[in-house]
């Protein structure tokens, strides 16, 4: 009975998540490292994950020296998040929707988000965003900017 109220309740955890966002869907390492191969960074920029999931993402731009911040808003994926994290002093996760997350100082800002929620993105990003900062999104584009580069899997925004 035990494992039955357990497993219902991660089954909520990752449900719930649908109503703010994306459900959690993991996104391919070779991706992530062409993000920095193609948005050139200087080291110690501030790069943010809205949604970042098992906080793949921010791995990936820790070791590289990037001062990192994940907003995630499932717990169980928070948890793992900072497990991941425990090592690299520049980089946290905060479990707190994307919605509320602070993108203002960000040198990039990465995401994989439903289409559906892109035009209140957008908005976010249009009146948040520093000038010369990135944008990048997985899969799904911004309705009605310009994408600057384009891969099989991400789109590329200046702004």
């Amino acid at each position: 009975m035990i494992f039955f109220w357990i497993s219902a309740v991660i089954t909520l955890l990752f449900c719930f998540v649908v109503f703010f966002g994306a459900p959690y869907l993991p996104t391919f390492k070779k991706d992530l490292e062409r993000i920095f191969r193609i948005v050139k960074i200087p080291t110690k920029s501030l790069v943010i994950d809205l949604g970042s999931g098992d906080g793949k993402m921010l791995v990936i731009a820790a070791k590289k020296g990037y001062r990192v911040i994940g907003y995630e808003i499932n717990p169980i994926l928070w948890l793992i998040s900072n497990l991941r994290l425990f090592k690299y002093p520049n980089a946290k996760v905060k479990l707190k929707s994307l919605w509320r997350a602070d993108v203002s100082d960000a040198d990039l800002v990465f995401t994989f988000l439903l289409t559906k929620y892109m035009p209140k993105l957008e908005k976010k990003l249009q009146s948040e965003m520093k000038a010369n900062s990135y944008f990048a999104s997985y899969v799904f584009e911004l309705p009605n900017i310009e994408v600057t580069k384009k891969t099989n899997n991400t789109h590329f925004y200046r702004f």
